[in-house]
C-alpha cells in the first residue's frame, strides 16, 4: 500500500480523490476544496492522506497538525521545522473516525493501511512529529501496544424508522414530545424570528457564521478535546453547496441569531455545526429544539435511514431518540507509529 499526504493549501487535488469520495459516499466535509478552505488563516492546517494500491485510491485519512503557539496568534506550524502533533480529525467532522477505507478492504488490509498512514505521516511531518492523536476511535483499526487510551466523548445516531415527523415525535416521551411541540409553536408564531432554510445558500455572511460558531464552541470545548475553529472560508464553501442544508434564524433587521448545518448523504446525513446567541446576547429561546424539528422533517421526508447527531449534548439528544456511540481517544507516540 503506497501512501502520500497532501497539503490542500499548496497541492492540487489528487487524481482519483473526488471519484473515490463520491463512490464511497463521503460527505461534503471530505471535498478537497472544503479541506483547503478549512486551512485558510488558521493555526491548525488540514492535510489529507491517500492510500493507493496499484495507483487506485483505497483509503483516506484526514486531520490537522498543530504546534506550540502564542495565545491569540494564528500562525500555522511549519512541518519539518518545529515540533508538531498530528491530530487525526478533519475540521467539522464530529461523527466518528476521520479515516475511511474502500468497502471491500478486509480488516487486515485496513490495519496495514493504518500502519502505512502512520509511516507516511512521519515522513511528511518530519523530525518534529511527536505522535498522532486519534480522537474518535470505533473498532480496532488503531491497534497499538503501549499507546495512551482513554474514553472519548462519543457520538450519537438516530434510526429513522418513521414516515413522517409526527411519527418521530410520537416515539418520544410524553413530556419531551409536549415540550417540543410547544416550543415549535412559540418559534413559528414569533413574528420577530425570521427562519430561512435551504441548500446553495448565498445569502449568509461566512464571517458571521465563523464568529458565532467559534464563540459557541469555545464555551463547549474541553481541555483534552479542543474544538478547532472553523474558518470563514470553510463556511463560505459549505453554504453554497447543493449537498449542504443550512437553517438560519434572524431578527427583523436580518441579524443572525442562530444557525445549523446538515451534510446530506444518500442514507445517513450528518448534523453539522449548531451555534446560537444566548438570550442575553440578543438570541431567542427554543431555537435549538426548533431546528431539530425542521431537520427531522427534512431527512424523514427525503427518505433517509439514519441521522448522525455528532458529539455533545448527549443527554438532550438521547431524549430526542438518539443512541449513544461510545468512542475512544488513542494517542500514539512517534516511536510506536507505523
Amino acid at each position: 500500500m503506497d501512501v502520500e499526504f497532501f497539503d490542500p493549501r499548496r497541492d492540487p487535488e489528487p487524481a482519483g480523490w473526488e471519484e473515490f469520495r463520491q463512490a464511497e459516499g463521503l460527505t461534503a466535509i471530505w471535498a478537497y476544496d472544503v479541506i483547503r478552505a478549512a486551512s485558510e488563516g488558521t493555526w491548525s492546517p488540514a492535510i489529507l492522506g491517500l492510500a493507493r494500491d496499484n495507483g487506485k485510491v483505497r483509503g483516506a485519512m484526514g486531520g490537522v497538525f498543530i504546534g506550540a503557539r502564542l495565545p491569540g496568534t494564528n500562525r500555522p506550524p511549519r512541518r519539518k521545522l518545529e515540533p508538531v502533533i498530528f491530530d487525526v480529525r478533519l475540521p467539522g467532522h464530529f461523527f466518528g473516525p476521520s479515516w475511511h477505507f474502500a468497502g471491500d478492504l478486509p480488516p487486515e488490509g485496513r490495519r496495514d493501511a493504518m500502519r502505512a498512514f502512520e509511516r507516511g505521516a512521519r515522513r511528511y511531518l518530519g523530525w518534529g512529529l511527536a505522535g498522532a492523536v486519534y480522537r474518535a476511535v470505533i473498532g480496532d483499526d488503531v491497534d497499538r501496544d503501549r499507546a495512551i487510551v482513554k474514553d472519548s466523548p462519543g457520538s450519537t445516531i438516530l434510526r429513522l424508522n418513521w414516515d413522517s415527523e409526527d411519527g418521530w415525535l410520537k416515539s418520544l416521551s410524553k413530556s419531551r414530545r409536549g415540550d417540543i411541540r410547544r416550543q415549535a409553536r412559540l418559534v413559528d408564531a414569533d413574528e420577530t424570528t425570521i427562519i430561512k432554510q435551504g441548500m446553495g445558500r448565498k445569502d449568509l455572511d461566512p464571517e458571521l457564521l465563523a464568529r458565532l460558531n467559534t464563540a459557541h464552541t469555545t464555551r463547549l470545548g474541553a481541555r483534552f478535546d479542543p474544538r478547532f475553529p472553523l474558518t470563514a472560508s470553510w463556511f463560505e464553501r459549505m453554504c453554497v453547496r447543493d449537498d449542504v442544508s443550512v437553517i438560519s434564524y434572524h431578527d427583523p433587521d436580518d441579524r443572525l441569531m442562530a444557525f445549523s448545518m446538515l451534510f446530506d448523504h444518500e442514507t445517513t446525513p450528518q448534523h453539522g455545526p449548531w451555534a446560537a446567541l444566548r438570550p442575553e446576547e440578543g438570541g431567542k429561546k427554543h431555537l435549538y429544539f426548533h431546528q431539530y424539528v425542521l431537520t427531522l422533517r427534512k431527512v424523514i421526508g427525503d427518505g433517509r435511514k439514519e441521522l448522525l447527531g455528532g458529539r455533545g449534548m448527549v443527554d438532550v439528544k438521547q431524549s430526542l431518540g438518539f443512541e449513544y456511540i461510545p468512542m475512544r481517544m488513542i494517542a500514539v507516540p512517534r516511536w510506536a507509529m507505523g
